[in-house]
């Protein structure tokens, strides 16, 4: 037999010198890899495309906390008819500021305390245990700081639901604002109607929801309709 002809030990076949089983040339095309003209190239084209969709996550991202916040509202202000209804059609009295309370020596309770027992019967068909009165674009840490990322309209405390407008000397809505160490500003205050459909009964805090020209706030009304938040006029 020539030296230059011999069985294969695994199939018996023979093999040529000069020539390559399948699995040698099946090898030998493994160890060729991307070239660093291609691997540069794949790379660019995946920046391209993150910077193309990036936005449009965070748009999206955006969007969904916008939504939540809304539904969010809207069962607090169920929650809150259902406390009149249980309380001779008077609506909660608390803190506008539970961390800075009027009258320190005899705070008002903060909304969350007061709305939390009634929240299961305001959405009966969920099990979900997310905190409603946590926004979740509060980026400012009111819900830590005060029980809820949503401002109470303290100008309805104590009132009947049925009230068509309030006192002069009563009926003010505060926008909060907390300056420069602890100080608190507002855009100062006003004769307020309780009209359904005008009169707010919570707020967000601050401007969670960026959208210029309008206002980065959402609120619940008293006819339980959300909305961005459009301050009334003074009268």
């Amino acid at each position: 037999m020539s030296p230059f002809n011999f069985k294969s030990r695994r199939t018996g076949r023979q093999c040529r010198p000069g020539t390559q089983t399948f699995s040698q040339r099946r090898a030998d095309r493994g160890t060729t890899g991307f070239t660093l003209v291609e691997m540069l190239v794949v790379i660019a084209i995946l920046g391209v495309l993150a910077a193309l969709l990036l936005p449009a996550f965070s748009r999206a991202k955006a969007r969904a906390r916008n939504a939540a916040c809304l539904s969010q509202l809207r069962q607090l202000g169920i929650a809150t008819r259902m406390y009149a209804d249980d309380n001779n059609n008077r609506l909660p009295a608390a803190e506008l500021l539970p961390s800075m309370p009027v009258d320190p020596k005899v705070p008002l309770p903060r909304i969350c305390d007061v709305l939390n027992p009634l929240l299961g019967r305001s959405n009966p068909g969920t099990n979900e245990s997310a905190n409603v009165f946590k926004c979740p674009a509060d980026n400012a840490g009111r819900f830590l700081e005060e029980g809820s990322s949503y401002q109470w309209n303290t100008a309805l405390n104590g009132h009947r639901n049925d009230e068509t407008e309030s006192l002069a000397s009563e009926g003010r809505f505060i926008i909060v604002q907390v300056g420069p160490e602890g100080t608190v500003q507002t855009n100062g205050t006003f004769r307020l109607r309780f009209e359904p459909t005008t009169t707010p009964l919570l707020v967000d805090y601050d401007e969670f929801h960026p959208r210029p020209p309008k206002s980065g706030r959402n609120v619940v009304y008293m006819d339980n309709h959300v909305a961005s938040f459009q301050p009334l006029s003074i009268n």
